[in-house]
């Protein structure tokens, strides 16, 4: 490997500085002399060297990868129930803090060549670390159902996996969007009913937003901190007024804190039922922890009629979309503790639009609907799954 891309460099510095001291140290008469003697000949530096510590060690880092295996963290897994420990390993490489002042060395004593020492590199989470902090049981957990709609049932299960065996340290958030990622065809998702402007049509990713829901229910029951939640526009069929998340990708997302100890999330399908669970270490105490709703408003549905012109249906084809009342909802998290005392905290509030009637009037000839697909709708820029 080239000295240069090591970090090696001429130190510009220190010559400049030894060249603006000829003639300008020492006494008057060696400071007179030196500057006679440069009237004839020139001064003459020699180069000196430096090495740039972070090259160098980004350069090592760069072997390592070519030549040594990386670390595999330890994690947990429940099976049937019961939390264990998959043992990680150990990677080898080469270890830039330690070889680092040692090739630096030989850089600037111009040696060519220079042995690296391999070492062993522990992961950052080892099996030691997880028996530690003793997560062993349920501390909360909740399931939703779905109906039998193959790609919506697809797109929970690949969602849930995107989940299963998250670690949640103290302190650390968790964010839906950034652990499932985008919902698109590229990530596996495929597509199902979604709701864009008040009304179901398909779209990529459709029923993540049942994983986000079921995430969010579960979070509250263990104790979690919500930090982000938007309700739909409407309420859901599979869970409670007030208790869904829904979520999109870069716009709406879901985030909750851990600000106890250690949890392992574990999320899996069964059939078509979709549970999400948080496994801790053993509490002392005893608390009973519930989710509530309360000062529920219903909100009517505006009157008249809202019409659309809709260049995805025919022309001649009308489609009606019912009004539907609005609702305010209040969302408690109910803590009963042991010695009878009761904690009360608002974790949502929610507010679910009233819609008047829609009537989307088809604009699109018909000669389009022969063997060409129709222009997308231009009023379908905004998505929300369900």
């Amino acid at each position: 490997m080239p000295a240069e891309r090591l970090g090696l460099r001429v130190d510009i510095a220190a010559v400049a500085r030894r060249a603006l001291a000829v003639g300008r140290t020492g006494s008057i008469v060696d400071r007179l002399r030196s500057r006679w003697t440069l009237l004839r000949d020139p001064a003459r530096q020699a180069l000196s060297y430096e090495v740039d510590q972070d090259r160098l060690r980004g350069a090592l880092t760069w072997v390592t990868k070519q030549v040594g295996t990386k670390p595999e963290n330890a994690r947990l897994t429940v099976v049937d129930g019961l939390v264990q420990i998959v043992p990680g390993r150990y990677g080898i490489g080469v270890d830039p803090t330690s070889t680092a002042p040692a090739v630096a060395r030989a850089l600037l004593a111009g040696e060519q060549s220079i042995d690296l020492p391999l070492a062993t590199i522990a992961p950052p989470v080892t099996a030691e670390r997880l028996r530690a902090i003793r997560i062993s049981q349920i501390v909360a957990t909740y399931t939703t159902r779905f109906p039998n709609v193959p790609n919506r049932n697809f797109n929970i299960g690949l969602a849930a996996r995107a989940l299963r065996g998250r670690l949640l340290d103290t302190g650390q958030t968790l964010s839906f969007n950034d652990a499932v990622g985008p919902r698109t065809r590229a990530a596996g998702y495929l597509e199902a009913p979604v709701i864009i402007n008040d009304e179901f049509v398909p779209g990529d990713g459709g029923g993540v937003c049942q994983v986000s829901s079921t995430l969010f229910n579960a979070a509250a029951l263990a104790g979690l901190k919500i930090e982000e939640r938007s309700n739909h526009s409407s309420p859901v069929a599979y869970l409670p007024i007030g208790r869904d998340a829904t979520v999109v990708y870069g716009y709406l997302d879901l985030k909750v804190r851990n600000e106890g100890a250690p949890l392992l999330l574990w999320a899996e399908v069964v059939g078509r039922t979709l549970t999400i669970s948080f496994y801790g270490a053993p509490r002392s105490g005893v608390e009973q922890v519930a989710v509530a709703t309360s000062n529920i408003e219903t909100l009517p549905a505006p009157a008249g009629v809202i019409e659309r012109r809709d260049r995805d249906l025919p022309v001649g084809t009308v489609k009606v979309i019912k009004a539907r009342s609005g609702f305010r909802v209040t969302t408690w998290r109910v803590v009963h503790a042991g010695g009878g005392g009761i904690r009360r905290e608002v974790i949502a509030c929610s507010f679910y639009r009233p819609v008047a009637e829609i009537r989307r009037i088809g604009t699109r000839p018909v000669e389009q609907s022969e063997g060409r697909p129709p222009p997308a709708s231009e009023s379908r820029k905004r998505r929300v799954f369900p």
